[in-house]
């Protein structure tokens, strides 16, 4: 199987008016610092999430003003990746974006451009390739969003005011377990909106490809039929079309602790796998209504991923529950393998710890999770 370095989140609010306070932040990471002309100068992963400004996953700097008081942006900022270069410009009044925004790719190029009015969109997004050459149009109003022209990277318009056929390979933007890092979304446009069979396809960019998902649109460019064939379940939301930029986090103020199974979202997806499987659980004993739950496992972990030897090494006080919490914990398919010095993957043993809480009715919410190795 293979390794997949695409993100989902891990999420963990930072609170900038304790920066403002005589006591010093809990946290030990360097995650803003004032810069000249009362400026703040920001620390984020590439996407645009808050790390140590040491971090090896920092990729992105941001210099802006910053109203302490509400946690917003405000003004112009602009975002420089770790050569120094720019890769965004744009405009914020009191954490609302207003005006034109810009993105650059790496070789100084416009990315794309879209103008804002009150914090929404507006008018024509467009988007180019590297070499400048035009890729997309999206076309944004109160009511509507439409891709009107699309441009393949032979230069060929596909896309025609709002009519043709439309090819684009995206990244998978959360972990997957099925070890492939990109998408390649295909099928008709008519009237700026997807209509008829959508398939997806996943591919490693190289040789290996395999149908991913199948979906049906109407005229109206709404998913009638939708089904990924990974997990063998129907799809209530159809993947986007459009490409994915991920500078809207940074006005979360969330914050990424520094290791690779945070950054890679491995963390997160482990939360959002138990808690998928905890829908087929049976009926919560009512005396556990309300409760909170710790429980950790070890894994090993061999260098194509896969676990075997699971050993759980710390158990909750209720028999039916870690029952329940072991049987999740095998259904568990695929873990990122541990890298060596060389960057070359190893056999290891992985440590996973988690929070299970169940509210006032029975509900439960896994939570917390933190892989060591």
């Amino acid at each position: 199987m293979k390794q997949i370095f695409t993100l989902i989140t891990l999420l963990c609010c930072v609170v900038f008016t304790r920066a403002q306070t005589d006591n010093p932040p809990v946290e030990k990471d360097t995650l803003f610092e004032n810069a000249p002309l009362g400026m703040v100068r920001f620390y984020f992963d590439d996407h645009y999430y808050l790390v140590d400004k040491d971090c090896e996953f920092k990729s992105i700097e941001r210099l802006s003003a910053f109203i302490v008081k509400k946690n917003v942006f405000d003004g112009e900022f602009k975002d420089f990746n770790p050569r120094g270069k720019i890769i965004l410009t744009g405009n914020y009044k009191e954490g609302i974006k207003e005006g034109l925004f810009t993105a650059y790719h790496d070789n100084g190029a416009t990315k794309w451009t879209c103008t804002f009015k009150d914090d929404k969109p507006t008018g024509d997004w467009n988007y180019y390739y590297p070499d400048g050459k035009p890729m997309l149009t999206v076309s944004y109003d109160s009511t509507s969003v439409k891709l009107m022209n699309f441009w393949n990277r032979f230069g060929q318009q596909k896309v025609i005011e709002g009519k043709g056929t439309y090819e684009l390979m995206m990244p998978f933007e959360f972990y997957n377990e099925f070890g492939y890092p990109y998408f390649i979304r295909k099928g008709r446009i008519k009237n700026g909106l997807p209509v008829g069979y959508w398939p997806t396809t996943a591919t490693d960019n190289k040789r290996d490809s395999q149908l991913f998902s199948e979906e049906v649109f109407n005229d109206q460019g709404i998913m009638t039929d939708g089904y990924n064939l990974f997990t063998g379940k129907s799809m209530e939301i159809p993947f986007s079309i459009l490409p994915t930029d991920h500078f809207q986090t940074a006005e979360r103020i969330m914050y990424k602790a520094c290791t690779f199974d945070a950054y890679s979202g491995f963390d997160s997806y482990l939360g959002d796998k138990f808690n998928t499987m905890s829908k087929r659980r049976e009926k919560i004993d009512s005396t556990q209504y309300g409760s909170v739950h710790i429980f950790s496992f070890e894994v090993t972990v061999d260098k194509d991923g896969m676990p075997n030897a699971i050993k759980q090494t710390k158990t909750v006080n209720n028999d039916e529950l870690n029952t329940w919490i072991t049987r999740m914990i095998k259904e568990i398919p695929y873990y990122f393998p541990t890298l060596d010095s060389e960057g070359k993957p190893v056999e290891d043993r992985v440590s996973v710890a988690g929070v299970l809480s169940i509210d006032e009715t029975g509900s439960p919410n896994f939570h917390s999770f933190n892989v060591e190795r």
